[in-house]
């Protein structure tokens, strides 16, 4: 593959850009005498480095830019509106100029590579929300991201007609079409990784060191023994303190590579505020766009495939909600009408949520619309009907078609665009108070900053932003905390993981959660320290739970539940009665699979249920397991690498140690052969993933861990494996 001549130019080129569009837009809300020897600045850089990649034509929109800015910096002057104009303008030239490096006919040189674009999907709703957006293939260059933006061809590198292209163009579900292109490796962000590298190896030294004074007592070893056993007491304790640091930098290390491909809801933000400003302008409008959660951390891919609906509903806000000036004044508002973009993680899902301060809808000229236009019962709509067949296209409010608005297909889009992710779309509006558009989807991966909690042999992560303040020895009074002059619903995290299992004693720990504009506190018996976690979804196969918002890693590669604030409060409200605790099952179980899905999802049900649980990822470490420990129960699967199940069985029934142990296979193979051969081998049930029930498994379970459990003799109570 050819060498990008121009990979870091344009990253550098465009965030320069960026830098100027966003000054210059603050600009135009408040006076910024500063703005101009600011700008300059930026542009100088600009010129330099398009001169360095032999750019002269980048280098002469930087230079134009410089000569509308000297003259106001001159004369202390701060720009006037035709001036902020004139600077977005050369902006938006400039980022053609660098848009047109990507092109194929650009300056006769053969094309350098561009980073593949996750563009938005046409597939139907059908398809799952994972292939709906995938990936970005080349993470250590830039992330292409399908923005949509309209009036941005200087600043992201949109084609030049981008911004007159009208949004309500049925023919293409991107209503612009413009790729925004957005660096995902951050110099700082890159710098910091290198330096929890440069860390973790220096964690390295105390082991090697223990590693070369082992040798020397080996070495020197005569009989000793006594004399040896204080340093080597002092060398296990310095492999274990190593090895316990060097595992948690690691986690951290892991995580940290891992957000890299995660990039800042904020990047947004600017660009829809242009979006906002121009299509306010083209109707004699004033309209500001704020953006709230731009700290949230999204896949590129994510963002490139809602940043069309974004522009839509943005521009969908202006057309049908802002009001005139003059009309705003009559109302009591300010003459600038008030658009709020705010981004927030719920649970597994990402919340975009776009809310003016306009007219809001008329939901009886919407009405009449469907009516004229023969839509079947129109007439005899609700509101929410009227809501709901709104956003399936085809109507619209519009007194006149032009480029934001009138072809009623815009919402449609929208609404395109939750079907394909998985998502939901949802409008609400009040006549005169405005209309607030509400975009949820699913999560792929995303960061956030959590703290780890435990109690016994639980352990979790908790979302840092839904945490009030954590209390220490706190005072239950029943089912509640005291907290201040408040009782707060308390949730025991033993409670909440494995129902039945906590205790009515006061926790050492609570975390006072807040979320909806709800608080409840969850007791736990440790703090384990705060850092950035990188959020997956859980497995198809686990069983939803609104008390999990998804999973993380920790260092041993072992998921660990990440809990949803809102599940927790909600199962705290409940506020029910502690049940009388059952009497805790006896015995252990031992999982052995190679798939971790599989592991997690038994171990979730059976510790569900109240038992015990230990795992292996191999026939061989199970073998080994059990003739270290008493287990109650084996399901094993039958297709791993090395000793499949049938040999497992096979050898545990041949050893008299082991024989009385009741095993299961658990396996996709349902052929006859296959169950036979399980019968012959000693099997004492055979489970097939494709038929899993629930219940019918652990009614199962429960059976053989009762004939686990019998006071008879173990090999009397077990029947003998068929011949």
């Amino acid at each position: 593959m050819a060498k990008d001549p121009y990979r870091f130019f344009r990253i550098e080129a465009r965030d320069l850009l960026r830098q100027m569009s966003e000054a210059v837009l603050a600009a135009e809300q408040a006076p910024a005498p500063d703005l101009p020897p600011r700008l300059l600045r930026l542009a100088h850089t600009l010129k330099g480095a398009a001169s360095v990649v032999r750019q002269p034509g980048i280098a002469a929109q930087a230079h134009a830019i410089e000569d509308l800015l000297t003259p106001l910096r001159d004369r202390a002057e701060a720009p006037g509106r035709a001036d902020l104009d004139a600077l977005l303008a050369l902006i938006d030239a400039a980022g053609d100029a660098i848009t047109a490096l990507d092109a194929p006919a650009a300056a006769g040189a053969p094309t350098p590579p561009r980073a593949e674009s996750t563009g938005t999907s046409t597939g139907s709703g059908s398809g799952s929300a994972a292939a709906a957006y995938e990936r970005v293939p080349d993470p250590a260059g830039a992330s292409a991201v399908n923005a949509g933006l309209t009036g941005l061809t200087g600043l992201v590198g949109l084609p030049a007609d981008a911004g007159t292209a009208e949004p309500d163009d049925a023919g293409d579900p991107d209503p612009i079409g413009a790729i925004l292109t957005i660096p995902q490796l951050m110099p700082e962000e890159l710098d910091g990784l290198l330096a929890d590298i440069a860390r973790t190896q220096g964690h390295l030294a105390p082991i090697e060191r223990a590693a070369a004074l082992l040798r020397e007592l080996r070495a020197g070893l005569q009989g000793q023994q006594e004399a040896l056993a204080g340093p080597l007491a002092r060398i296990e304790d310095q492999i274990e303190r190593g090895a316990r640091q060097l595992a948690r930098e690691l986690v951290a290390l892991r995580d940290g590579a891992e957000q890299l491909r995660l990039l800042p809801a904020a990047q947004l933000f600017a660009p829809l505020q242009r979006t906002a400003r121009d299509a306010a302008r083209s109707q004699d409008k004033q309209a500001r766009l704020t953006g709230h959660g731009g700290d949230v951390k999204l896949e590129a891919a994510l963002l490139n495939a809602v940043s069309g609906a974004l522009v839509q509903m943005v521009r969908n806000a202006v057309a049908h909600g802002i009001e005139l000036p003059a009309e705003r004044i009559a109302a009591g508002k300010p003459p600038q009408g008030r658009i709020e973009l705010r981004i927030e993680r719920r649970g597994r899902e990402v919340l975009f949520c776009c809310a003016d301060d306009g007219a809001g809808l008329d939901l009886e000229a919407v009405r009449r619309t469907a009516i004229d236009k023969g839509i079947p019962g129109a007439a005899r709509l609700d509101d929410a009907a009227v809501i709901e067949r709104l956003l399936r296209g085809g109507l619209s409010t519009a007194r006149r078609v032009d480029a934001l608005a009138g072809r009623g297909v815009g919402m449609d889009l929208v609404r395109d665009t939750a079907d394909r992710l998985g998502g939901r779309l949802t409008l609400s509006s009040r006549r005169g108070e405005g209309t607030t558009v509400e975009l949820c989807v699913p999560l792929q991966l995303a960061a956030l900053r959590a703290i780890r909690v435990s109690a016994g042999a639980v352990a979790a992560w908790v979302p840092l932003d839904a945490v009030e303040c954590v209390l220490q020895r706190p005072v239950l009074n029943g089912a509640h905390l005291i907290v201040g002059d408040e009782l707060l619903p308390h949730l025991p995290l033993a409670d909440a993981l494995q129902p039945g299992q906590a205790t009515a004693a006061a926790p050492r720990s609570a975390l006072v959660l807040r979320a909806g504009g709800q608080r409840a506190a969850l007791g736990v018996d440790a703090l384990d320290g705060v850092t950035s976690v990188v959020l997956r979804p859980p497995p198809a196969l686990l069983p939803p739970s609104p008390l999990i918002a998804g999973l993380a890693l920790d260092a041993a590669q072992q998921p660990v539940p990440v809990l949803a604030a809102e599940g927790l409060i909600a199962a705290a409200r409940q506020a029910r009665p502690r049940p009388v605790p059952a009497p805790p099952r006896t015995g252990t179980i031992l999982v052995i699979d190679d798939s971790l899905t599989t592991r997690m999802l038994e171990q979730s049900i059976l510790e569900a249920a109240g038992y015990r649980v230990h795992m292996a990822a191999s026939a061989e470490d199970g073998l080994e397991a059990a003739q270290r420990e008493r287990y109650a129960l084996i399901l094993v699967d039958v297709e791993m690498p090395g000793m499949d199940g049938f040999e497992f069985v096979a050898r545990i029934r041949g050893d008299a140690a082991l024989r009385h142990i009741p095993a299961v296979l658990v396996t996709s193979r349902n052929a006859p052969e296959d169950l036979a051969r399980g019968k012959a081998v000693g099997a004492d049930g055979y489970i097939v993933k494709g038929e899993f029930a629930q219940n019918e498994f652990l009614a199962q379970v429960a059976q053989l861990m009762a004939r686990s459990a019998g006071t008879v003799d173990d090999d009397a109570a077990v029947e003998e494996p068929a011949a």
